[in-house]
């Protein structure tokens, strides 16, 4: 459990006897990767700094999975009762809410869309306002590309102008909104995604019974993608690898774990290529440790413009010591262990990204443990990552 995670020692922060009330707002709380690592904090934060609270103000106002987890740890969860197109009535709502929890520190978590957020908060007694950029597209909800554009660099520039901190979760998200040359190191910096690492030191190695599970052979070599299957992410093009990988190599398989609207897509195309007996969709799992575990690569097939904002899968392929063949997707500040990472340009195709899999092997298992003590020196382990947090927060006391 999150909330069970606990801090490293060597991790220490001045104490307040008042509490800090922070305020995130985020899509909601539904297993995204934002959101779950903002609750591994939480958890770790709750845990050893009880004068930190948080809420989480979901701008969708559905429930979500991890709810009630983020009560189990102390934390208060909002749900906006109107939809953000419902601009006049979400934003008085949503000041209502600010003013009524009086808060400390405003952490926006919704890239450019955060211009909104912040616009709610003027004239309120916030210590800090925080707009963190996960992503380097800077897209906005909404269907027209007209109106997209021509809001996109006023709602930046709000952002530029009313944010007291503007956080990237690398440089690449970084400069998509301040823009090259133009950042302030005393107000803009990068806080990578801190990942539990101890869910990879105790993932079991159990490579036949985890393809009995799914029904292959115990010699199946498992091309494993993890992620939503969305169009950016390209999950498609991990079946044009198989067909190709599957002609030399009769043992190879493609798994995917995730949800989204690509997933007919990926069945009807496997079936198409007559290879529905090689392809497994897991839909969303929680033990993604032990498929990366019990997997030979991760795919990782992003489309190369524009960039992911970090790609925490990769980070964590890295802690499980799992191989991995990607696109030029990922800022190179993601890759800790070069010994594991193959980069290959899409444009490169299917049939070279299949020729590329049979030169790479899956280090053995005392290498997994190595990777995980790497990872753990370094700015993407749960203790940084925790501490770069609370440090921004620790400011605005």
């Amino acid at each position: 459990m999150l909330a069970e995670v606990k801090l490293a020692e060597s991790s220490k922060f001045i104490r307040t006897t008042a509490p800090t009330r922070v305020l995130h707002i985020v899509e909601n709380l539904d297993n995204q990767a934002v959101e779950s690592w903002l609750l591994r904090v939480a958890a770790t934060a709750a845990a050893n700094y009880a004068h930190v609270h948080w809420t989480f103000f979901c701008v969708l106002g559905k429930q979500g999975r991890l709810d009630a987890l983020a009560h189990e740890i102390g934390a208060d969860v909002i749900h906006s009762r109107y939809e953000i197109g419902d601009k006049v009535r979400f934003m008085r709502s949503l000041r209502e809410v600010m003013k009524k929890g009086r808060y400390d520190i405003l952490h926006c978590h919704h890239d450019i869309m955060s211009a909104a957020y912040l616009a709610a908060s003027v004239g309120l007694p916030f210590r800090k306002r925080i707009v963190h950029i996960h992503n380097t597209s800077l897209s906005l909800p909404t269907p027209s590309r007209v109106k997209a554009e021509l809001v996109r660099e006023p709602m930046r520039q709000m952002c530029l102008r009313m944010a007291d901190e503007i956080v990237g979760i690398s440089s690449e998200a970084l400069r998509s909104l301040v823009g090259e040359g133009e950042g302030d190191p005393k107000r803009n910096h990068v806080v990578h995604y801190g990942v539990d690492l101890e869910e990879f030191f105790q993932a079991p190695v159990e490579r036949e019974e985890f393809r009995c599970e799914l029904g292959f052979p115990a010699d199946a070599k498992i091309l494993l993608f993890v992620g939503r299957l969305t169009d950016y992410k390209n999950p498609r093009f991990v079946i044009d690898i198989l067909e190709h990988a599957a002609g030399a190599d009769n043992s190879v398989v493609a798994v995917f774990a995730g949800v989204g609207d690509e997933a007919k897509a990926i069945s009807d195309l496997a079936a198409q290529k007559s290879l529905t007996q090689r392809v497994r969709l897991l839909g969303f799992r929680e033990d993604v440790p032990n498929l990366m575990v019990n997997s030979d690569v991760l795919i990782w097939p992003s489309v190369e413009e524009p960039k992911e904002g970090l790609g925490l899968g990769i980070i964590e392929a890295q802690a499980a010591g799992l191989p991995i063949l990607m696109s030029r997707s990922v800022p190179e500040e993601a890759i800790v262990i070069p010994e594991l990472v193959h980069v290959l340009p899409l444009a490169d195709g299917a049939e070279n990204w299949a020729r590329k899999l049979k030169s790479i092997t899956r280090p053995p298992e005392a290498k997994r443990q190595e990777a995980v003590a790497r990872l753990e020196s370094s700015s993407f382990s749960l203790a940084q990552g925790v501490k770069n947090i609370l440090d921004l927060y620790e400011l605005a006391a």
